[in-house]
Order: C-alpha cells, then sequence, then structure tokens
C-alpha cells in the first residue's frame, strides 16, 4: 500500500448521497457571484416581522426575489428529461436543511448531523411571510422526523452499500423526472426538488460559496446565500459602507444562458432595492 488509508465506515446519510452523485468532472455548470445592497431591506425588515409576527430572514427574501425573476422569465423554470427541456407550470423552492446530531440527556451525540430539504410550492404566489412560515413548518417535520416520506429516504441511505448509493439517485431520478410519474407510495417523494435550490451558507458562518449542481435533482438553477457584512463600495464617486450580501449562482448552461443571467440579476437586484414593492408585501 504506496498511502496508509483507512476506509470510512460510518457516516452521514448525506455524505452517502454526495458520493453517489459526482463521479467526474464533466458537468455544465456556470459559477458566478452577485452582491446584494442590503441596507434598504435592513431599514424596512424589521417593522415588516412585527406586523406580520413571522420571523423572516434573508434566504427568505431571496427565495421571494428569485420567484419573481422567474415570473419574468418563466424559460428557465424546466427541467430536461432526455434531450428535452420540459417548463414547469408552478413555481418550487427548495431549501437545504441542517439537521443538528442528536443528543442524549447528558449532552453527548448519539447521532451525525446532517443535511435534508424542505420544497415551498408555489412561490410565486405566496408573500415572504408565507414563505417563511410555510419553510419553518416543513423543516421542522423534517428535524424531527414527521417527514415520513424524507425520513424514509434517508433511513433507506443508511443501508444502502457505498457503491449502490449513486445506481439508487439515478433510478430514482429516472421514476421522478424521467417517466414524471407519481411514486410517492414506495417512499419517493414527489417532485422534492423543486424549480430552485436555496441554501443559506451564511447561517454557518460562511461568506460565499459556489455551490455544485445535483444532477439527480434536475434543477437548472443554485443559490448559495452567504453572510450579511458591512463592506465599502463606490457610491456617487465616494466610498461609503453598507450591508452587502453576497450571493454564488450555479445554474445549468444547458437552460440558462448569459442573456438570462443578465436580466435575472437585474430584476433581482431590483426586488432588495424596492423591497415594500417587492418583498416586503
Amino acid at each position: 500500500m504506496a498511502i496508509p488509508l483507512k476506509k470510512v465506515t460510518d457516516t452521514s446519510p448525506f455524505r452517502k448521497i454526495a458520493m453517489g452523485t459526482w463521479k467526474v468532472a464533466k458537468d455544465p455548470s456556470v459559477y458566478g457571484i452577485i452582491n446584494i445592497d442590503m441596507a434598504p431591506v435592513m431599514e424596512k425588515l424589521p417593522a415588516y416581522i412585527e406586523k406580520t409576527g413571522v420571523k423572516v430572514t434573508p434566504a427568505h427574501l431571496v427565495g421571494k426575489a428569485i420567484a419573481y425573476c422567474m415570473t419574468r422569465r418563466p424559460e428557465i423554470n424546466g427541467l430536461i428529461r432526455g434531450s428535452r427541456i420540459y417548463l414547469r407550470e408552478e413555481i418550487s423552492l427548495f431549501y437545504q436543511v441542517n439537521i443538528p446530531a442528536k443528543t442524549n440527556e447528558g449532552g453527548d451525540k448519539v447521532g451525525k448531523a446532517t443535511l435534508a430539504g424542505a420544497t415551498v410550492h408555489h412561490a410565486d404566489k405566496l408573500s415572504s411571510s408565507e414563505i417563511a412560515k410555510d419553510l419553518s413548518e416543513r423543516a421542522n417535520k423534517v428535524r424531527t422526523g414527521k417527514d415520513l416520506e424524507m425520513k424514509k429516504n434517508m433511513d433507506t441511505f443508511k443501508l444502502l452499500p457505498w457503491w449502490m448509493s449513486g445506481l439508487y439517485l439515478d433510478f430514482a431520478s429516472f421514476l421522478i423526472y424521467g417517466l414524471n410519474m407519481n411514486f410517492s407510495w414506495l417512499g419517493i417523494p414527489k417532485d422534492p426538488f423543486g424549480s430552485v435550490m436555496i441554501t443559506n451558507v451564511g447561517s454557518m458562518g460562511i461568506d460565499i460559496a459556489l455551490a455544485p449542481l445535483c444532477p439527480y435533482s434536475r434543477v437548472p438553477l443554485l443559490l448559495a446565500v452567504g453572510a450579511i457584512k458591512d463592506t465599502a463600495i463606490v457610491e456617487n464617486g465616494e466610498v461609503v459602507v453598507r450591508p452587502v450580501m453576497p450571493i454564488g449562482v450555479t445554474f445549468d448552461h444547458r437552460m440558462i444562458d448569459g442573456v438570462h443571467a443578465a436580466s435575472m440579476a437585474k430584476d433581482f437586484k431590483k426586488c432588495f432595492s424596492e423591497p415594500e414593492t417587492y418583498l416586503l408585501t
């Protein structure tokens, strides 16, 4: 043996999913970063939270903004089946959900932390507070194991051998999206990933990230919401300090090109520059 190695046998279901997802560097991903001036939102958000009684975070506002952008460019709200593009009739937001490790009465960890997800459907018809409320309810079900479809799938991955994880993911993707059929009776969620993936890396202490697309999800767009930090920017020829939120954007070049990206970036920034019109209604 040239390199001393030790095989990992005890890991989270998410790690096994990741191993079954990516094999070789051959994909159509395009990466970029968009910086959002959060000053207008930070000024108005506390009053909105007080009025609605719902805790709304920047990640929820990102979901509301991207849903608006997709209504403006409906040709990117779709998925690829075989060699053809199919458009969706609704806009759904898939949020990554962090599931902390379980602890016993003594405070010792008895399980492993992992990642799962929750999907908010018809997001273009919901307000920011409704998105936040819906996501909170769905995320709590995932974390407490009350989302039976998600729990059944994660339990399945605990039992799968490593070599089978990729086959399972590809097969499930084929059933859900390739055949476009409902196999929820088999424990396979119906359209679990939606139109766009959103992951809040800023809440985990990460300033900015560029996340990879997941082939089995058939999602053409992923947003990684970074941490809001005071940043020096030039405004009207002067250097000023503003709270800036970076967002790592990854998109599938087979469905989204530079024209789409430029148009959506303009609309996306407009949502945050005029929050009372687009986000806090």
